[in-house]
């Protein structure tokens, strides 16, 4: 950067003091639409949150970590990410290819931060492309890191101090800026945020990543961190994919038990049905064979008398009585479906989308009143109150 560029603050200050580089720079700043504020020798390029300009530069000028954090804390991550190119005094457009900033967010929520910033908008993904690979660029990646992994950090102007803690072990860390010597965490980071099995799977991730550090005591060998941390977690999913298994069987096994309970009732209700068919049928006979008269299908459906009457409405009373117990009967495995069905969606699957939701519709059938059953019931039921009317005197 040449002597006509020099930083103040998180703003960069143009001179054109018949300087041809920041005349140059000037003209193709206003050409990109940039706004530039206009200084007594110049003008003030502010921190602009969608262009990276001269990065490498601030960072390794500045010896205030609080500012750099300030600088890239109001940047735009998300779409129209430009940077400038000074060799061929271009602009570049970056896309980053997977978001981390949420993420990124919600663990920095979770962690214990001492600090000016404690909330942080800000995605290593696209700071590890735009910055370079000097030591002050790339301490300034591990301290950001550092953010998420550690459960508690602390910094000040020049140093952040961090911490992890696991249970009653920790370990401790120090990062200086003044004497920049880089750990290169990326390699931890890309696994944990970007190498995504399943929906938060970065929480256990980031768990087993702490459980290690604060097991070795150390945190500068990264590559042996990141082969443990592999190997852990395929042993944890391995188990998962175990318990997964076995309690898909344990849900087949309690699907047959609520199939053949369903049918226990249906069977019940049937058997019930056909025994109040038969007592209907044995009072029936006792009529017809006790009638003398000549007309045995008026007698039956339109004479009157107190007695007839009082026999409907008990068999009225029975059948309702028996179709109430079988609704109540499917009623309770209704409860007991829901239940599995919470389990099946909520315990076994990682994630449960409506393609997946409606499968499970498809495949297991909810326990219900039949519409054949309900029929044949109303049917009865009204032709027997029908009949009672007709039987009061």
């Amino acid at each position: 950067m040449s002597k006509s560029l020099s930083w103040k603050g998180t703003s960069l200050k143009i001179n054109n003091n018949d300087d041809d580089e920041g005349n140059r720079l000037i003209s193709i700043l206003k050409k990109e639409g940039i706004d530039l504020r206009e200084d007594s020798n110049g003008f003030i390029l502010e921190n602009k949150s969608n262009y990276f300009i001269f990065e490498k530069e601030f960072i390794n000028q500045s010896k205030n970590l609080s500012q750099i954090i300030t600088k890239y804390s109001q940047k735009e991550y998300q779409n129209n990410i430009k940077i400038y190119l000074p060799n061929n005094e271009t602009f570049r457009t970056f896309q980053a290819q997977v978001h981390d900033e949420n993420k990124y967010e919600k663990i920095i929520e979770n962690n214990i931060i001492d600090g000016d910033i404690r909330d942080f908008n800000i995605s290593i993904n696209v700071l590890v492309e735009v910055l370079d690979d000097s030591n002050e660029s790339r301490l300034f990646l591990d301290i950001l890191i550092l953010f998420a992994l550690a459960t508690k950090s602390s910094y000040n102007a020049e140093a952040l101090r961090a911490e992890f803690r696991v249970e009653d072990s920790n370990y401790k860390i120090e990062m200086n800026i003044i004497n920049p010597k880089p750990i290169h965490l990326y390699p931890l980071y890309n696994w944990i945020i970007n190498d995504e099995e399943y929906e938060d799977s970065y929480n256990v991730k980031l768990h087993i990543v702490r459980q290690i550090i604060v097991t070795k005591k150390d945190i500068n060998d990264v590559e042996g961190i990141l082969e443990d941390s592999k190997l852990a977690y395929k042993r944890i999913i391995s188990k998962k994919t175990n318990d997964y298994f076995e309690q898909l069987n344990q849900l087949k096994d309690d699907f047959l038990i609520l199939s053949n309970n369903e049918n226990n009732a249906l069977r019940t209700l049937n058997l019930t049905f056909f025994a109040w068919i038969g007592y209907l049928g044995i009072e029936l006979f006792n009529i017809i064979s006790k009638y003398t008269g000549d007309d045995i299908i008026s007698y039956l459906l339109c004479s009157k008398g107190a007695k007839k009457g009082i026999v409907i409405l008990m068999f009225i009373i029975a059948l309702v009585f028996i179709f109430v117990s079988y609704v109540i009967e499917i009623k309770s495995l209704e409860k007991t479906y829901d239940v599995i069905k919470n389990i099946y969606k909520d315990k076994i699957l990682f994630e449960v989308d409506s393609d997946e939701e409606n499968k499970f519709e498809k495949t297991i059938k909810k326990p219900e009143v039949g519409r054949l059953q309900k029929f044949i019931f109303t049917a009865i039921i009204i032709t027997l109150f029908a009949r009672l009317i007709l039987a009061l005197p």
